[in-house]
Formats: structure tokens, sequence, C-alpha cells
């Protein structure tokens, strides 16, 4: 028994000892995980820059990767600017690796290089500074090659034949003016053109142009045509649009910036199977897109200012060449009823400067700013005017003035008093009270026609008009009476309902109007001294009665059968006997008539009326 525990104790111990060197070997392994990247770490940086090509095609690019070893939180670094080579970053990529125990890391800045021109080209050193230490890359050398070069012959035979391609002749934008000198307020034609020749340009946006002291207006559609300019030919994309100056003296304009995504082939690596060159086919993407940023050339505008000679007085600093008309309707009135004036100012020009005509001599109208809309090249102004009085007998004169940059001289155009004919209003009390204006005054009270309606500007104070129809008895009884006709419809239902299936129902509700029927009918017998007549309607109505309330064939009672009949519903013994005695008394009158007296018939009918009321007063 002893040997047999020791035997199970040695295993259980080793058992523990197994987990314990487990759990000391992943132990020992996490420590020099996270140690031994700490002596990595503590080795020097070490920073290259690298081209995955030095040479390479027009309209190709190629990948500068900024190599740094031993770290990985480097931010990406500002290259500088290369001429003939627009450069994107691409994003970081980060690798980690343990080999026999050590770790290394780094991190990788990754740009892409669009060359815009052949020729090659020289990177400089690019010097990084990162925590106090400063680290410098090796110059790189760029070849750039014309694409129509691929193939055939040596590189120094194709360099003499081919001259230097700029992407820059092939990818082009030129911003022009129609005029660089120009007046103040003057509106000038602005056209920026791309040129394309022999590339692959998409996704086209629309300019971003810098101006300062200068308002443009959004671009309009862009046109595209072709152009030729030394002898070879562009696909043009132009945008126009007009600027104005907002101040004089000489101010810069642009560059236009045109953003846009170039095509260009895929980098084709050496096939390694049949199957490379078919998915390297076009028709599998064998493009793609850089982004890139066109810029034009810059525009100096000297903006001179308005002449002070022969100014005009009412010029507010409208420029262009413009005419201007005026026309109004009705052109007859009654005092207080509104006249539309309309004034036209159509041309060429700058009608974001184009501000009202002056009108002139306006006593004897109320006057409203005038509406203000433009249609096309022409801006329209509606002014309403109300004659106070019927002594006026024209409008107003109207004037507008403008600065003409073609003449280089102020232009006045003035139009004439138009007639207008004025009567007295048929009613003439209706006034209104004209607000104080700024600055004090007396309030004085004009005469408007009826046309005038007035505006209540506050609902006053409000008043319960009436009660509360929820709160009216009558109106609330009134809510009961489909309720109670509801209830009543379906009682009837009911009721009919039974009557036609529940026949003994039915008899038992007919018998006392009928029972009531047959008395009075012995009553006139009676009355009138037939016995015979008198006991057949008292047989046949206490026959008929007993039949329907207890519901037996009336045919077949009898003072035995009624007896029988009645014995199990505690009847009165004495109202049996009267009611044998009715039977009796009828079957007497059959055979004796003339034993039965009129007071025998009146005791025959005060038992038969008695036999009824109380069967009807006792329905069990």
């Amino acid at each position: 028994m002893n040997k047999e525990m020791h035997a199970c104790f040695d295993k259980k111990h080793v058992e523990v000892s197994k987990k314990v060197c487990v759990m000391a070997i992943i132990f020992y392994l996490t420590a020099g995980l996270f140690l031994l990247p700490g002596a990595a770490f503590a080795k020097d940086i070490t920073f290259e820059a690298l081209l995955d090509r030095n040479a390479i095609y027009m309209g190709e690019n190629v990948q500068l990767n900024l190599r740094f070893e031993g770290t990985t939180d480097i931010p990406a670094p500002e290259l500088p600017n290369i001429d003939g080579i627009q450069s994107r970053y691409a994003g970081p990529s980060t690798m980690m690796s343990i080999v026999n125990t050590r770790m290394t890391s780094s991190i990788t800045h990754i740009y892409v290089l669009v060359p815009l021109k052949t020729g090659k080209f020289q990177i400089p050193p690019i010097t990084v500074q990162h925590k106090g230490e400063t680290y410098t890359s090796a110059a790189l050398t760029l070849e750039v090659s014309d694409s129509a070069s691929k193939g055939g012959g040596p590189a120094t035979s194709r360099e003499q034949r081919r001259p230097e391609i700029n992407l820059q002749y092939r990818v082009t934008v030129k911003m022009q003016a129609e005029k660089t000198k120009v007046y103040l307020n003057e509106m000038v034609p602005l056209s920026i053109k791309l040129y394309i020749n022999r590339v692959g340009l998409r996704d086209v946006q629309y300019p971003e142009l810098k101006h300062e002291h200068l308002s443009a207006s959004e671009f309009e559609k862009p046109v595209q045509y072709q152009e030729t300019r030394g002898g070879v030919n562009f696909d043009v994309v132009e945008f126009k649009t007009q600027i104005f100056a907002t101040k004089a003296g000489d101010f810069r304009l642009g560059p236009a910036k045109i953003k846009a995504n170039l095509l260009s082939k895929k980098n084709r690596r050496a096939p390694s199977s049949q199957f490379d060159n078919f998915f390297d086919d076009d028709f599998f993407g064998g493009y793609e897109v850089t982004p890139i940023e066109l810029k034009s050339n810059e525009l100096t505008i000297n903006v001179l200012p308005f002449p002070d000679r022969n100014r005009p007085d009412n010029f507010k600093g409208a420029v262009g060449d413009f005419k201007f008309n005026m026309e109004a309707s009705p052109s007859a009135v009654k005092v207080g009823d509104p006249v539309t004036v309309k004034m036209i100012v159509s041309g060429k020009g700058n009608f974001n400067t184009v501000t009202g005509p002056v009108m002139k001599q306006q006593e004897g109208f109320k006057t409203y700013e005038p509406q203000v809309k433009q249609e096309g090249d022409k801006k329209i102004f509606e002014q309403v005017l109300i004659p106070i009085t019927d002594t006026v007998r024209n409008l107003p004169e109207a004037s507008f003035s403008f600065f003409n940059p073609d003449k280089g001289q102020y232009q006045t155009l003035a139009k004439n008093a138009i007639p207008l004919q004025v009567i007295k209003a048929e009613r003439e009390n209706s006034t209104i009270m004209e607000a104080p204006q700024t600055g004090g005054g007396l309030v004085r009270k004009e005469v408007f026609g009826r046309d005038i309606i007035y505006i209540k500007e506050a609902p006053g104070e409000l008043k319960k008009k009436g009660g509360y129809l929820y709160k009216n008895p009558f109106f609330l009884l009134l809510q009961i009476v489909p309720l109670l006709a509801l209830v009543s419809a379906w009682i009837l239902q009911k009721r009919k309902a039974k009557l036609s299936t529940d026949i003994g129902y039915a008899r038992r509700l007919s018998a006392p109007k009928k029972a009531k029927k047959g008395i009075q009918e012995a009553e006139d017998f009676l009355s009138r001294k037939m016995p015979q007549e008198f006991y057949d309607s008292v047989f046949r109505t206490i026959r008929e009665y007993l039949g329907n309330r207890f519901h037996i064939p009336a045919g077949g009672i009898t003072a035995d059968v009624v007896e029988n009949a009645l014995k199990e519903k505690n009847i009165d013994s004495g109202l049996l006997s009267k009611m044998k005695n009715i039977f009796a008394s009828c079957d007497m009158a059959r055979y004796a008539p003339a034993e039965l007296g009129a007071m025998k018939m009146d005791e025959t009918l005060k038992d038969l009326r008695e036999v009824i009321d109380y069967l009807e007063r006792h329905k069990e």
C-alpha cells in the first residue's frame, strides 16, 4: 500500500516539474523578445535613398524610397524642389523581423517622381533631422528618355537622333487677358488654355486662380478644340471668365493652377511566363494614374483710377458701354394709385457696378425702393411711385452716368419726364400715418386711395367667443341618443329573432291580447242579450287563451286537460274551480241555454276576467 502511494506521489511530482519548466521557458523567451529590441534599437540609425530604376522613358514614373534602418518613428521628410520633376508622397512602409534572436526594424517613405521633360536629373542629397541627429543620403541620378526612342539602336545613337523632350511642352497652361491696362471696375475677359499633345490626361478640374484686389466671376463651361502652335497640333481645353479690379494700382494675377491625372504606362517587368504578357495588356489596365498640378504664367494688371475731370455728380462707379431706357404704366391714375416706372440699363460692361438711375424732382410722389433684376446683358430697375396730389403732370426725369473705358470718358444718358394724368380719388377719407423720420420732424397726414390695404402688425387682445361646446349639457345628452338607438335596435332584433324561432314564446305573448279581444266580444254579446253567442265567445276565448298561455293545442282543451296541465304549476284551487265553472257553463249553454240567465252570464264573464288576470300575473 505504501509503495503504491509513493509511486503516485512521484508521478504527480514529475508532472508539476514539467509545467514549471514550460512556464520558465515561456518567461525567458518573452523576456528575450522584450530585451532584444532594446539592444537592436540601441544601434545607430542608417539612412539611404534609392530609386527603383535609374533610367525611364518619358511618360513613365519612378519610385523614390527613403529607407531608415533601426527605427520606425521618423516622419516623412520633405523633398527638395527638382527642376523638371514633380513629386508626390505615396505613404510609409514599416518592417520588423527577428533573425537568430536579433530584431531589426525599418521604415521606408515612398515617393513617386513624375518627370516633366527628358534628360538627366540630379537628385541632391536629402538631409533629415531627428532627435538631435542628422542623417544625409547620397545623391541620385535619373535619366529620362523620349518614349519614341524605345527599342532599336544603342542609347548613344538614340540621344543623337532625338532632341530633349519636355513634358511642359506637351502639357502646358497659358493664361491670357484681353487687356492688362484697365480702368477700375472695367470688365476684362480672361482665358486660360490647357494645351495637350500626345499624353493621356483625364479628370481635368477647373482652374484655381489666385488674385488680389481683383474679382473674378465663375468660369464658363470649358470648350475644346484643336490649335496649332509652332507647327505642332494641340488639343486645347479653354476656360473663360471675366475679371475686374476693385482697387487702382499694379497687381499680379495667377498663376492659375489646374489639377488633373496623367496616364502613363506601367513599368513592365521581364515576363516569367507566357501569361505575363497577356495580363500586362492595356485591356487589363496597363496604365497607371498620377495626379499632377499644372501652373500657368502670371499676369501683371495695371489698374487705372477714374479720372476726376468731367466726373458727373450722379456717377456711382458703373463702367462699360451702356444704353438707358425708361417706360411707365399706367399713364393715367387717381391720386393714391401706384405707377410702375421701369428703367432698363443694357449694353456691355460690369453690371456688378451698375446701380439705379437717379430720378429728379420727386415732389408730389411717394416713392419706394426699386426692385432690381438682371436678365442677360441688361439690368432692370422697377420703381413704384404714388402720386399724392392731382397737381402732378409728369413723372420725374431720370439719368444714368457711367464711365466708358474704350473712350476714356464719362457719359450721361437722360430721359425726359413722361406725361402722367392724375385725377382726384373718389374717396379721400382714407389716410395713413407716416412713421417719423430719423432726426425728428412733424408727422403729416397723407391722402391715399382705396387701393391701400393696411397691415395689422399685432393680433391685439384675444377674447373667448361663446362657451365650450363640450361643456353644454344638451350637447352631452345628445351624445347618448346614438347609443340608445343602437341598444334599442339590438333589442328589437333579438326579440324579432326569438319570435321567429320560439313558437311557445310567440303564443304566450299573443295570449293576453287575443283574450282581451275575446272578452270585449263577450261583453258585446252580453249587452245585446245573446246568450248562445255569448257563451260561444267565452268558450272560444278561454280555450284559445289557455292554449296560447301554456303552449298546448287549443282544439283538445277541456276542463280536465287544463286541470291536469295546471296541477304542477301551483295554481290556486279556487281559481281552478272558477275555470271548471266556466267550462261547465259553456257546456250547459249548448244544450239548455234557457237555464242560464243574465245573472249567470255576468258571473261567467267575471270568472273569465279573474282567471285571465290571475294567470297573467302568475307567470309560473
